[in-house]
């Protein structure tokens, strides 16, 4: 009996593991930027920067709503995100004090901000005017 019960625990947590590789590894819709490649992502066209921190449960919570925007307005936006923690510089250049905080861009320019945690509607609707 021991020996089964050890089995099929042995057994969860493969398939535990595996299922936790394949959700790492699933492509993200979002950009990573940092100090060095910020400046030119945000050139030119219609960029939202998620400015969030690993530790922030509403950052954590935005980001599903992000990757979906990403996916479903990927010809009229482009969705990046900055780690505050790995990005002080530009947290502090930005005057970035609270988070998720979302600044959207047009051709290098702050269009809109958008402070804490949104729904996806909400979102959508905040960003309407310029989609």
């Amino acid at each position: 009996m021991k020996k089964i019960i050890l089995f099929a625990l042995v057994l969860s947590m493969g398939v535990f593991t595996v299922s936790n590789i394949n959700a790492q590894t699933e492509k993200s819709n979002i950009k990573s930027l940092s100090q060095s490649n910020f400046n030119s992502s945000i050139k030119t066209g219609l960029v939202l920067v998620d400015f969030y921190a690993d530790w922030c449960r509403p950052c954590h919570m935005m980001k599903p709503i992000l990757e979906e925007v990403a996916t479903e307005y990927k010809s009229k936006i482009t969705i990046a995100s900055v780690n505050t923690d790995n990005n002080q510089t530009l947290s502090t250049q930005y005057g970035i004090s609270g988070i998720p905080c979302m600044i959207l861009f047009k051709n290098g320019k702050e269009v809109l901000r958008i402070i804490g945690y949104n729904d996806k509607a909400q979102l959508l609707a905040k960003l309407a005017d310029y989609l």
